[in-house]
C-alpha cells in the first residue's frame, strides 16, 4: 500500500483532509455567484411536512450542498471507507447530515437509514447513477425508497462556469472560486404505493430524461460540454452517496 493511502487511513488524517475540503467548499461559495431557480418548489414541500428525495447526478454532487437554502436538515449516504468518511466530514461541516451505508456491503442498513429519515419527514440526497454507473442513468433504488416510504422525487442539477471536468467515469464536475454557478430544481415526482411495474420505469424514465435535460440546459448557460450518458446496458447501479 501506498504510503499516501496508509496516511489517509488514519481517523486523523481523514480529519485534517476534510476540514481542508470544506474550506475549500466555504472558499468556492463565498467567492461565486449562485443562481437557485426552483426553490420554491423544495420549500413549499418542506412546509408541507413532505419526506423529500432529492435527485441529482453523481459528476454534480460536490457543489449541490451549496442549493440547499433551509435550515431542516439534509441527510445523505455515504460509504463507511476511507474515500466516503472524508467526503462526510466534509459534508458535516457545510451542515449536511451523513446516513452510513453502502450499496455494495451493508445494502439494507443504507435503505433502513435512508427510511427512518424520511418517515420522519425528513429530506435525502441520491446519486441515482452511482456509486459506479452507468453515467446519467437514473437506476431503481430512489424510486423503490419513494414508494415505500411516501416521499417525493426531486429532479436537481447544477453547472458552473470555470469549473473542472475531472477524467472518472462519471465527468465529475468540481467547482473552482470565482465561478457562475447555477442550480435548478425540477418537476417533483410522486411514486405510488401500488405503482405497476409499468408505471415504475415510466417514473424512472421520466426521472431520467428531467436530469438529463436540465443538465444540458444549465450546461449550455455555463459554457460545459455535458457528457454523454453511459450506454444503458453498461451495468447496473444502486443508491449511493
Amino acid at each position: 500500500m501506498k504510503l499516501y493511502k496508509k496516511i489517509l487511513n488514519q481517523p486523523w488524517a481523514q480529519n485534517v483532509v476534510s476540514m481542508l475540503a470544506a474550506s475549500y467548499l466555504r472558499f468556492v461559495r463565498l467567492t461565486g455567484h449562485w443562481d437557485i431557480r426552483g426553490w420554491k418548489t423544495v420549500q413549499l414541500l418542506i412546509d408541507e411536512d413532505r419526506p423529500i428525495i432529492l435527485c441529482f447526478w453523481h459528476s454534480r454532487l460536490i457543489a449541490n450542498a451549496f442549493a440547499w437554502k433551509t435550515s431542516k436538515p439534509l441527510h445523505q449516504l455515504s460509504t463507511p471507507h476511507r474515500d466516503g468518511k472524508i467526503a462526510a466530514g466534509a459534508y458535516n461541516r457545510l451542515g449536511v447530515k451523513t446516513i452510513w451505508g453502502s450499496t455494495s456491503k451493508g445494502g439494507s442498513q443504507a435503505v433502513r437509514g435512508i427510511l427512518k429519515v424520511l418517515k420522519s419527514g425528513g429530506a435525502v440526497s441520491i446519486t441515482p447513477d452511482g456509486p459506479r454507473g452507468p453515467r446519467q442513468r437514473m437506476q431503481s433504488s430512489a424510486i423503490d425508497i419513494a414508494r415505500i416510504s411516501g416521499a417525493v422525487l426531486v429532479p436537481v442539477s447544477n453547472s458552473m462556469s470555470g469549473a473542472k471536468m475531472l477524467g472518472t467515469w462519471d465527468k465529475m464536475l468540481v467547482p473552482l472560486p470565482f465561478a457562475r454557478g447555477v442550480f435548478e430544481i425540477g418537476t417533483p415526482i410522486e411514486v405510488p404505493r401500488d405503482a405497476s411495474a409499468e408505471q415504475l420505469e415510466n417514473i424512472r424514465l421520466e426521472m431520467e430524461n428531467s436530469l438529463n435535460e436540465i443538465t444540458i440546459k444549465l450546461d449550455k448557460e455555463t459554457g460545459v460540454t455535458t457528457p454523454e450518458p453511459a450506454p444503458i446496458n453498461t451495468g447496473n447501479a444502486e443508491v449511493s452517496s
